[in-house]
């Protein structure tokens, strides 16, 4: 019989990743995480699951910092979907991000009614609800709208952990949370700003896509604006000419975000103009290496 193992990520395994993974959505997140951990030499690692001999699913951990761990990318191939491949492929991860010396792991799922069975994967294997988060893309700016200059916070860390988040979002080569600990304090008010009176975090980077460069602004939001109408023209209003914006708020919020993002540019719609979404945040505590290894 054929045992069930997982396997660091080979080039030569692309072609039965991609024979499967073009049948799902978005493949082009699986190119992009393995030219991160390939090309890009983001730390980490990806990894092929291996059952009854075939290639059944991809999924790869990136090391965020000292502390903790990212898993995404997570496709099992059809074929192999409702057999426990997910569940048996994500503690393994679990054991090479032990193993890496990172004590807590994130992973993040798509927010929406027929997920339920994923969620209580996630609760079955350990995971904790952290958060639950809107995501939206917008590349198109607000017409009659000047770009606005931002102020320095001197301690966003603290107005964030004072309104309850418990995760910092990051946009670089993909979508990551890491915990907000007390260590990350520095880190998190390098880029904390204030827009109209609203604390933000806020960075900036350029990736190359279609090898051309793409310039990403991307914001975190952790206090709610007196009023949405006036101020999210003007958070748009940041998105580059060439490249987009990403913004990262608490989804309780996303009604009157959304309803003032398309006001304020005519016709903008999902994928025209904008991309919206929402995501749970889970977490698991992982105990470090073993002493002697």
């Amino acid at each position: 019989m054929l045992c069930a193992m997982i396997e660091q990520y080979r080039p030569e395994h692309y072609r039965e990743v991609a024979a499967f993974a073009r049948k799902l959505d978005n493949f082009f997140y699986v190119k992009l995480i393995i030219r991160a951990h390939t090309t890009q030499r983001m730390p980490g690692a990806c990894f092929v699951w291996r059952e009854d001999g075939r290639v059944a699913a991809f999924a790869a951990a990136a090391l965020l910092n000292e502390a903790d761990a990212w898993l995404w990318g997570m496709r099992v191939d059809p074929a192999f979907q409702n057999r426990g491949v997910a569940s048996r492929f994500t503690l393994a991860q679990l054991r090479f991000v032990r193993d890496s010396g990172r004590r807590w792991a994130g992973l993040n799922t798509r927010e929406r009614r027929g997920k339920a069975p994923t969620f209580r994967v996630m609760e079955k294997l350990g995971f904790r609800l952290e958060e639950t988060c809107g995501t939206d893309i917008f590349w198109r700016r607000p017409k009659s709208v000047a770009r606005p200059r931002l102020a320095r916070h001197p301690d966003a860390y603290r107005v964030a952990r004072r309104e309850g988040a418990k995760t910092a979002f990051i946009s670089r080569n993909g979508w990551f949370y890491t915990r907000l600990l007390p260590a990350r304090r520095e880190w998190f008010n390098a880029s904390g700003f204030v827009l109209d009176g609203v604390p933000l975090r806020l960075t900036r980077h350029i990736q190359q896509e279609r090898g051309r460069p793409h310039r990403v602004v991307a914001v975190g939001l952790f206090c709610p604006p007196a009023d949405f109408r006036s101020f999210v023209p003007r958070l748009l209003a940041l998105a580059p000419r060439r490249g987009h914006l990403v913004v990262n708020y608490p989804v309780a919020w996303r009604r009157e975000f959304r309803r003032a993002a398309l006001e304020s540019v005519p016709r903008m719609r999902h994928d025209r103009g904008c991309w919206l979404s929402a995501w749970r945040v889970y977490g698991k505590p992982v105990r470090g290496p073993r002493a002697g290894r």
